[in-house]
């Protein structure tokens, strides 16, 4: 870092007494110590952050030569595509087997548009009629 011998150190030391004094130098030293450290802590906060950033391309890169090795040119997806559009060219298979429609988010299955009960009132259990009531015979 800084080519300074001893004997260069040991006259910045003469110099500094004889010129801040001896009362002060110990302060002085310690302001000096304070921003050494300080610089030295931005340094290796800067330095973490190129880390992190090159880190992030790298991972970038990497996952994007790996999709690259996996499937060149979306080889996967364009057999897919050509199989589906050679069995089913118009939707019609997958119109009728395609289930995501009838699951509401709970994964049971959907109401119909006639069974939804009035907000607030309790659902009706297994067995139970959900219209008026009939008379037993």
């Amino acid at each position: 870092m800084l080519d300074i011998g001893s004997w260069e150190f040991l006259i910045v030391i003469v110099i500094a007494l004889v010129v801040i004094g001896p009362k002060d130098l110990p302060a002085l030293v310690r302001t000096v110590s304070q921003w050494i450290r300080r610089a030295r802590s931005l340094a290796r906060e800067f330095q973490s952050g190129l880390d992190d950033m090159a880190r992030e391309a790298e991972v970038d890169k990497i996952a994007r030569e790996f999709e690259a090795e996996i499937d060149p040119g979306g080889f996967a997806r364009s057999v897919k595509d050509d199989i589906e559009r050679s069995i089913d060219p118009g939707g019609d298979i997958r119109g009728a087997v395609d289930f995501r429609e009838d699951v509401d988010d709970s994964g049971g299955p959907a109401p119909e548009a006639g069974d939804d009960p009035a907000p607030g009132a309790p659902a009706a259990a297994d067995g139970d009629a959900a219209g008026p009531a009939k008379p037993n015979s």
